[in-house]
């Protein structure tokens, strides 16, 4: 049986350009007599991190534009809108302390210097037998549906029953994709950029890969360890009913970001995208019904199309519909009981003072007495931007709350104490 070449190409390390010009001779492409040339594929393995922190090993193409890498990587992970995404380079932690150029000559160095195999972005050796390292994921003992399936020949070009072209694998892909498996956050703190300062912060950017280059020209090699995020925090036409995946994907490197603290927020924006996500998984799990509304009367026939369900609610939405069994949303929910106040200033005793305080929207108003509940408040607090504290010890029955109201000198204190 011949074998097929069709896949090589010829690679200058020299001058560190692919020769994909077919028309032209090696002496218009400058190539003298004493010229090294390497006979080598374009398609080549690569370990591919994905947003989740799982590991894939991938077919990449390396004598193609990164960014044209980048749509055939996101096309075979059902991914949408691959423009969103680009590759980024593993640095060690070690690497984030250097200036980006040492960085780059220092792989250089290492890359050149291997010649018995592939080296990994941890400075270890692999075979070429497309095993994943479990030291580049926190899913080291993963079962085999959860990960790409090793019966998947890559050096020969066969296809095996749970190869990535069975329909079998592609399910189980996308399901493991699209519902990432729990991984605890001490497991996965090995594996993530936790930057101390801003420089640091700052030499991650420098690790993304060039979009109009090929990866070959940049420095990666075969076995390479590579990451795949999210660049460009600005989401296009997100529709869950296409991009399970992306949303899953946004999600968890999201998740990922703030928990090593890559991206700076409040503690009350971490709280809201917690809660957020926190009521998407309960929702996720109920029934959805597929009537108007909750009584169960009206249901839309099967055979009616998007345009006239969306024409149906535009209807309902004029003239109003029934929507009694749900009760009124547009009640705002309101906490009242009496709340002992106090706000420390400097040499000043401590001295709490008892008022009767409601917490409606995003205000809290204190008043003398439940009887002045209907007129104006004493006082009345923005919790927008408000930062708290616990103040609680439960054998000596003390439950309080110091709250941090910003002003325009920074930040005042706030205590509040409870009965129960």
């Amino acid at each position: 049986i011949a074998q097929d070449w069709s896949d090589h190409a010829l690679w200058w390390p020299e001058q560190n350009i692919w020769l994909l010009r077919p028309r032209s001779t090696l002496d218009q492409c400058g190539v003298q007599a004493d010229a090294r040339l390497h006979f080598t594929p374009m398609h080549k393995n690569l370990r591919v991190q994905l947003p989740d922190l799982q590991v894939h090993n991938l077919r990449v193409d390396f004598s193609i534009k990164c960014f044209t890498a980048v749509v055939q990587l996101c096309r075979e992970l059902g991914i949408r809108h691959p423009e969103e995404l680009s590759l980024l380079r593993k640095w060690d932690k070690d690497d984030l302390k250097r200036v980006a150029k040492e960085v780059t000559k220092i792989k250089r160095r290492k890359d050149a210097g291997d010649a018995p195999g592939p080296l990994s972005a941890n400075g270890t050796l692999h075979s070429s037998s497309g095993s994943i390292d479990g030291k580049l994921s926190p899913y080291p003992s993963r079962k085999s549906h959860r990960t790409l399936p090793h019966t998947y020949n890559t050096f020969n070009g066969t296809l095996s029953p749970g190869s990535m072209h069975s329909l079998s694998f592609e399910g189980s892909m996308e399901s493991s994709l699209a519902n990432s498996p729990p991984v605890p956050a001490k497991e996965a703190f090995q594996y993530l950029y936790r930057p101390k300062n801003f420089a640091e912060k700052a030499r991650i950017n420098c690790a993304w890969l060039d979009s109009s280059r090929s990866l070959m020209e940049q420095g990666v090699q075969e076995n390479d360890f590579i990451m795949l995020k999210f660049k460009f925090y600005n989401f296009y036409d997100l529709n869950p009913k296409y991009d399970a995946i992306r949303i899953n994907q946004i999600y968890e490197q999201a998740k990922w970001a703030l928990i090593s603290e890559e991206i700076d927020c409040t503690e009350e924006e971490m709280m809201v995208f917690a809660a957020l996500q926190f009521q998407v998984q309960l929702q996720s799990g109920l029934p959805q019904s597929d009537t108007i509304d909750g009584s169960g009367s009206n249901p839309l026939p099967v055979e009616t199309d998007e345009i006239g369900a969306a024409l149906q609610d535009l209807q309902n939405s004029l003239e109003g519909s029934s929507i009694s069994a749900h009760g009124d949303i547009t009640h705002i929910p309101e906490l009242a009981d009496y709340v002992k106040f106090f706000k420390p200033k400097k040499l000043t005793l401590k001295s709490y003072k008892r008022y009767w305080a409601t917490f409606k929207d995003t205000y809290i108003s204190f008043y003398r007495s439940k009887e002045e509940a209907t007129g104006p408040p004493v006082m009345r607090i923005t919790v927008r931007g408000c930062e708290t504290q616990p103040d609680v010890n439960l054998a000596t029955k003390k439950y309080g709350i110091k709250l941090f109201v910003p002003d325009s000198e920074g930040m005042s204190e706030i205590c509040l104490r409870f009965d129960v």
